[in-house]
């Protein structure tokens, strides 16, 4: 199938439409920005967020890095973070700020694969949408890689584009060494530095032999080795594992796959006080120390739960492929499926997220028959569909998560792109579409008006989680604003009596008020509801001590000890020790 014409042959937008799509993606992320600075969620990071923050903080101050919990996730943000806080410090809005101008460049590069496709219109129409998908706009200020990742993905696309027409060899090397350093920002983003070994036979510089085609998949091996090899030797030096692959998938796995995670959602074992990602590695590797009977280095406690999992998933065949159908489906539905961050709850701060529409529904419409107008035309499909594809296996076999969907959304969107412009700005061709096209034109119409419905539909059937209050309360105390903190945290509880989190905060607002009567009652009955909560029991035995109850404060330090050892813990322990009464 013949590809699309080449862009010098096609005529290029006026570049002042150009630069006024990339002015409203910035003025976008600005402005989401500036109600983000006053926003109580930003105060209050999620577990990925203060990973990360502690792996940037490590890498700027040459501290620990390279240690077992810093190789338990994907190491190539937290370098980018260490890169930027060793220069502006630990600023957090101006990597908010930095990730806002990198978005915008990835409005640029939806336009550019357009043009490279011979669809300038179209990839100017794909980058509109993309610069109004509130997804983005909001990923933007947040300490996590998305907005890194769908860069990525989206200057895969443009560069694999660019590499079929070049008879460069040396760009072939390059290309895979981009891909390999892509495999440190995600690590499925390896499945794209597979796919790009036979982008050869796409290529377009005349009739090639086989062995020419050979020796260019070579040269992109290459580079996607060699781009690799430091993280491998990054992680010998620290679990003495040549894989360049963090140390999680199989605890990954375990979390997805077990019997007491019927549906495979985001699931924490009893065994496991979680915090954020580190507490994950010490409770897993701590459990399959104790299960095995003897020490075990982090890759041997890797590989313990990566056999628990595919134990459990040849046991369950069925059970797990219904899983992974019913997560599938869940792609395709416009509901948020929030982890860190959650869309629901940046609305009630953000007044322009308000004001945008939730993305899913007309992105996958738009863009998935986009996909297939683009497939039915131009050889050159797979390169635009890899990311939607991967995007979709992610979210099915492993986490069925917002931020994983979003990996898809600029290809999705450039997609969408290439549905307008054949759909809609060309409607006035109705007649030749209908009898050239042979039908085309209507089917992918109604193909976009089904996935739209379809996905409104599965959007009421797997509704999206509530508000988890207890991260705007805490958001509030960050920022000294404790009255507003402990009117919400009241108005929750008195609907949410059984809300452990929220129990918490309650307790720590009355002790930052000297109510250490009321602060015992909020934090016992936080203990009832979140018995191995290392901050409930630490402030209960605080509330003790200042009542002048040391025997049970020492009771209660214990326990605190026991579920998250650290120095503030032991200190805790011999201060109540002191004030214990003598045993008998």
């Amino acid at each position: 199938m013949p590809d699309a014409a080449s862009p010098t042959t096609v005529p290029r937008p006026n570049p002042l439409v150009v630069f006024g799509v990339l002015a409203l993606a910035l003025a976008l992320r600005l402005l989401h920005l500036s109600s983000a600075i006053q926003s109580p969620l930003s105060y209050q990071p999620g577990p990925d967020e203060d990973y990360y923050r502690s792996f940037g903080d490590a890498v700027a101050h040459g501290r620990g890095a390279d240690g077992a919990e810093f190789t338990f996730m994907d190491p190539g943000y937290g370098y980018l973070l260490g890169a930027f806080f060793r220069v502006a410090g630990l600023n957090v809005f101006a990597v908010y700020l930095l990730q806002g101008l990198v978005d915008t460049a990835t409005v640029y590069g939806i336009f550019l694969a357009g043009r490279l496709l011979g669809r300038p219109r179209a990839g100017l129409l794909g980058a509109l949408l993309y610069a109004l998908t509130s997804t983005a706009i909001m990923f933007c200020a947040a300490l996590l890689k998305e907005i890194w990742v769908a860069a990525f993905v989206t200057w895969w696309v443009v560069g694999a584009l660019v590499l079929i027409r070049s008879d460069r060899r040396w760009a072939w090397f390059c290309f895979g060494a981009y891909c390999g350093a892509g495999v440190a920002l995600r690590s499925t983003l390896l499945l794209l530095g597979l796919l790009a070994l036979i982008l050869p036979w796409f290529s377009r510089t005349g009739a090639m032999p086989m062995r020419g085609r050979l020796s260019l998949s070579a040269l992109l091996g290459a580079g996607l080795i060699t781009a690799m090899m430091p993280w491998s030797v990054r992680n010998f030096h620290a679990i003495g594992n040549w894989s360049p692959l963090p140390h999680n998938g199989g605890i990954v796995l375990h979390q997805i796959y077990n019997a007491q995670n019927p549906e495979s959602v985001i699931w924490i074992p009893p065994f496991v006080n979680y915090s954020q990602p580190g507490e994950i590695w010490r409770g897993y590797a701590a459990e399959a120390q104790r299960r095995a009977g003897h020490p075990l280095s982090a890759a041997e406690a890797d590989r313990y739960w990566k056999a628990e999992a595919f134990a459990f998933m040849r046991d369950q065949p069925a059970r797990v492929a219904v899983d992974v159908a019913r997560k599938g489906l869940v792609f395709l539905a416009d509901t948020e499926v929030p982890n860190n961050r959650s869309s629901a709850e940046e609305r009630l701060f953000s007044p322009l997220l308000r004001l945008l529409p939730p993305p899913m529904a007309w992105l996958l419409g738009m863009g998935l028959a986009g996909c297939v107008w683009f497939a039915l035309q131009d050889r050159r499909w797979p390169i635009v569909a890899a990311p939607i594809a991967m995007s979709w296996l992610t979210f099915a076999l492993f986490w069925a998560e917002d931020r994983f969907r979003f990996h898809a959304a600029p290809a999705l969107a450039l997609c969408g792109g290439i549905w307008a412009d054949g759909m809609v700005v060309g409607a006035a061709n109705l007649r030749r579409r209908l009898t050239a096209g042979r039908g085309a034109w209507a089917a992918c119409g109604l193909l976009a008006v089904g996935v739209f419905t379809a996905s409104m539909l599965l959007g009421a059937a797997f509704p999206a989680p509530a508000p988890r209050w207890d991260r705007v309360i805490w958001g509030y105390i960050k920022m000294g604003r404790n009255a507003e903190a402990a009117a919400l945290a009241e108005r929750v509880v008195r609907e949410q009596p059984d809300n452990g989190p929220v129990v918490e905060a309650l307790g720590y607002l009355a002790a930052a008020e000297r109510r250490y009567d009321e602060a015992a009652v909020s934090f016992r009955r936080a203990v009832e509801l979140r018995p191995r909560s290392y901050f409930a029991h630490y402030n209960l035995a605080k509330a003790y001590l200042a009542l002048g109850r040391g025997g049970e404060a020492l009771q209660e330090a214990k326990i605190a000890r026991d579920l998250g050892p650290s120095g503030d813990a032991e200190a805790l322990v011999a201060e109540a020790g002191t004030k214990a009464p003598a045993l008998p």
